[in-house]
């Protein structure tokens, strides 16, 4: 259980840190975390993951990160609508947001447990990957709310599939040329920098061209982690292995205390006035990953082998957990009617999400008596 503490004991720091007003108001803004924080968290965790893996298991992944984000937010969406007493289109822009796994949570807590490395990849590439899904969508329902204009399943589709697509093009582009110029030189600076422009600049890159950058700076580091640096020295590998293993510890910290902190930004009055409808909100959350999870794994296992166990299909619902993103999403809404409603349903689904599920999440693998 220790080793389960350490994302989950900064967010209660932070927690505690805001209560007591102790600091400073800090607010996590959206060029903060998804141009300095996320990059090299996202690009560490695309390079480690398991290419065989991903491989053999990419249907499963890529339904759950694709068309299960799409449906999850319509699953969310249109009950909450009714209990929440707001317009559709205000309750699939939260279904958007709330929807995808955050790669933040999944990678700091799977890191942490001792569980099959199949099914860690399983895990944590469909959370780099979703979260792409969810940031479009959420893109696409507040435009059609700004600019009052009625859904339209065609456009959305068509703007997901170029940001994404996009996205992925641009990520695999900027790390084909790295890891060419990677193969020509040995020297562990000039590799550790080249690595470090490939995440922090393949983001920018794609972005600026309106397509997505956490797509794209997955991408990146999946095709750089591919081969392992294998053309690389030992001891120059481990060098650069050894400094995006620190970054993306210190990157952990930062991410994990301000998702506390940010009960500064959120305020602490409206948790108890809307208590009945955020508890509505995690358990419509709850339910939508169930009807996600089982179907799609279900329906994988009839056209791929080794077939994924039921028990795993209890981790792939209870640890895909939300965090970071929809928090970031949610602070960048301008003023709205339902906005208040909005923050302390998101604040507090992460916060159930990242201490009650994190922290059960080694327990359920004992359970179950699954080991790596």
């Amino acid at each position: 259980m220790e080793r389960l503490l350490n994302p989950i004991t900064l967010v209660l720091v932070g927690l505690i840190i805001a209560f007591t007003n102790l600091l400073p108001q800090i607010s996590l803004t959206h060029d903060v975390a998804f141009f300095i924080i996320l990059p090299p968290i996202l690009f560490q965790g695309g390079m480690h993951l398991n290419a065989a893996f991903l491989k053999q298991d990419w249907k499963s992944i890529m339904l759950l990160a694709v068309p299960g984000v799409v449906i999850s937010a319509l699953v969310v969406g249109y009950p909450l609508s009714y209990f929440w007493h707001i317009p559709l289109n205000y309750a699939l822009l939260f279904g958007a947001l709330i929807s995808p796994t955050d790669p933040v949570s999944v990678l700091a807590i799977m890191k942490k447990v001792n569980s099959p490395e199949r099914l860690r990849t399983i895990l944590e590439a469909e959370s780099l990957f979703n979260d792409g899904t969810g940031v479009v969508l959420f893109i696409v329902f507040l435009s059609m709310i700004q600019n009052h204009q009625p859904l339209n399943l065609g456009r959305a589709l068509f703007q997901f599939l170029t940001v994404t697509g996009g996205g992925i093009l641009i990520g695999g582009l900027c790390g084909y040329l790295i890891d060419r110029l990677l193969k020509t030189i040995n020297n562990k600076l000039l590799g550790i920098a080249l690595t470090a422009a490939l995440a922090f600049g393949t983001p920018l890159i794609a972005e600026s061209l309106h397509l997505s950058g956490i797509i794209a700076v997955v991408a990146a580091g999946i095709l750089i982690g591919a081969d392992q640096l294998s053309y690389m020295s030992s001891s120059n590998k481990e060098r650069i292995k050894s400094f995006w293993n620190v970054l993306d510890l210190i990157m952990n910290t930062i991410i994990f205390l301000l998702i506390g902190l940010q009960l500064q930004v959120i305020g602490k009055n409206n948790f108890s006035e809307f208590k009945g409808l955020i508890l509505i909100g995690i358990v419509s959350v709850l339910i939508s990953r169930i009807l996600i999870v089982y179907p799609i794994i279900s329906i994988c296992n009839k056209f791929s082998k080794p077939m994924i166990p039921l028990a795993w299909n209890h981790i792939l619902f209870w640890g895909g957990l939300r965090g970071t993103i929809p928090i970031i999403l949610m602070l960048q809404l301008p003023e709205f009617q339902h906005r208040q409603l909005f923050l302390a349903a998101t604040f507090s689904i992460v916060l159930f999400s990242i201490i009650i599920q994190g922290l059960s999440i080694e327990p359920l693998l004992k359970k179950l008596n699954i080991n790596s």
